[in-house]
């Protein structure tokens, strides 16, 4: 009930203050009077039209504001950091990394931030031996790292140097690759 009378009364206010923020006057209590058929202050009743109120109106009272009132999104005082550019390639390529034996140099292929390939680049050829060992390691370097996602990788017996500088190669390619630096 208290709730009814607070709604109704809201109602008045909000179609009292509509009626002056839109510049209309305020009815006079004669022309209100006259207009619902009653008596007029200081004259004789005025028969006048019929209200034209519908009856549910009268027996139901709006819904309170506190039972219609939406929460408002609550505004960020802090804004998100602009997203990162779109990477111009899917490919980082790692440095040369000398050795005694040569040079190795190793680029990943990337969907996304997962490892799909790496390839090398570079690989110790200077000696007969040294493009052996080479082609011995490069595959299971290659597919240790696509396993692992990662540098962590375990030395190929007999390249010792090769698979050191292999790791260093890609563990910087992989340090690039999360900075969101492409090639």
């Amino acid at each position: 009930m208290r709730r009814a009378v607070l709604a109704v009364a809201g109602l008045a206010a909000g179609t009292s203050l509509l009626v002056v923020a839109k510049g209309g006057t305020p009815a006079r209590p004669a022309a209100v009077a006259a207009d619902a058929g009653g008596p007029v202050p200081g004259g004789s009743p005025t028969p006048g039209p019929e209200p034209t109120v519908a009856p549910e109106a009268t027996t139901k009272a709006p819904p309170s504001p506190e039972t219609t009132a939406r929460p408002r999104p609550r505004r960020s005082t802090q804004e998100a950091p602009p997203p990162p550019p779109p990477p111009q390639s899917n490919t980082v390529v790692g440095p040369r990394v000398e050795n005694p034996y040569g040079a190795v140099q190793v680029v990943i292929e990337l969907d996304g931030s997962r490892i799909v390939d790496v390839r090398t680049l570079e690989m110790p050829e200077t000696e007969a031996r040294s493009q052996q060992l080479s082609a011995l390691a490069e595959p299971q370097l290659r597919a240790e790292a696509l396993r692992e996602q990662g540098a962590d990788l375990d030395t190929v017996s007999g390249a010792t140097e090769t698979s050191e500088s292999y790791r260093r190669s890609l563990r910087a390619a992989i340090e690039r690759m999360k900075r969101g630096e492409r090639d």
